[in-house]
This record gives structure tokens, sequence and C-alpha cells, in this order.
């Protein structure tokens, strides 16, 4: 999605803090060892993804928590239901971006790793993994994913769901 000049100097205006002094920003000592947070794109492959997750992360100590559009929570099993966390139209402004309450939320929950499984890009999730520093922002290649993302995965693995979780086992410890 290509921003108009307006949008880039509003966003930049509205929201330079956030991306200034990475180095500063990273706070893994208040981290949750292993928390993750798994970002859920609003199309199909997203409930077999989920479902995915759920049967391999079954047996394991690691806290998992899927960021869900609270329209689409019904179609879930009831599993993931129980660790989800639900955003609506209220939690996004009219850049298209989670308001500043939002991403205090997600922030106070201190995840460790941050995956979003958006194949488009989507200024909502890209913009809260960016803005929560966690130790890993992991998300599909697209222009502009080296801004947002430190670990990219290759849009080639949302055709092959085990592939897709085989790589981002490969980076966090499932």
């Amino acid at each position: 999605m290509e921003y108009s000049r307006a949008e880039k100097i509003k966003y930049w205006w509205r929201y330079k803090n956030y991306f200034t002094n990475q180095s500063q920003k990273y706070e893994y000592s208040t981290a949750q060892k292993g928390s993750i947070l798994i970002v859920l794109p609003d199309g199909e492959v997203a409930f077999d993804l989920a479902n995915l997750f759920l049967e391999k992360i079954q047996n394991n100590d690691v806290k998992v928590n899927f960021l869900v559009k609270d329209s689409l929570i019904n179609f879930y099993p009831i599993e993931l239901s129980k660790s989800a966390l639900l955003f609506s139209y209220k939690d996004i402004n009219s850049l298209g971006v989670p308001t500043d309450q939002f991403v205090k939320k997600i922030k106070e929950m201190s995840h460790e790793n941050m995956i979003d499984l958006n194949i488009n890009f989507s200024r909502f999730s890209s913009f809260l993994l960016r803005a929560c520093h966690p130790k890993v922002r992991m998300g599909f290649s697209y222009d502009n994913s080296k801004k947002y993302y430190n670990v990219i995965l290759d849009t080639n693995y949302q055709r092959d769901l085990e592939g897709t979780f085989t790589m981002i086992q490969q980076f966090i410890k499932i």
C-alpha cells in the first residue's frame, strides 16, 4: 500500500517518537521469556494457521496470545479464544494504525516475540510490532518490511503452512 504525501507527513509527525533511538527502546528484561504474540490476518489462511499453532504448541510451556479482530473470534476454535486478544475498529485511528491506548495495552503485556502473519502490508499490525519493541519482530517480506521487522519470512511459505511454522520455529523456541 502506498502512502500519499500528506499521509506520510502526518504519519511521520505524529509517530516520530516511536521510531527514534531504537537501541534504548528495547527492554528485554521486562519481557516474559518466550512469550509470543501472533497477529492473525483476516483471510482464510488465518484459520488454518491458528489451528496449526494450537496443534503444535499444545504440550509446550510457551505462553502464546493471538491478536484477532473481534468480529472474527467466533470462527476460531474455543481453545484459541481463551488466549485471544481482541481488537476492534475503535482501536484503529484514521491513519489505519493502532491508537496509543491500544499500543500501551499490548506493550504492558511485554511479549518477547511478536509475529505478523499478514502476507500483505498491514499498517495496523506492522506499526504495532514496531511500536511495542519486542526482541523478535517477525513478518513476511514486502516493500517496507525492513523498517518494521527484524526477522523477515519469505512469502513463498504462505502456501505451505508446515513450512511457515518450521521457519518461525527456527527463530523462536516453540
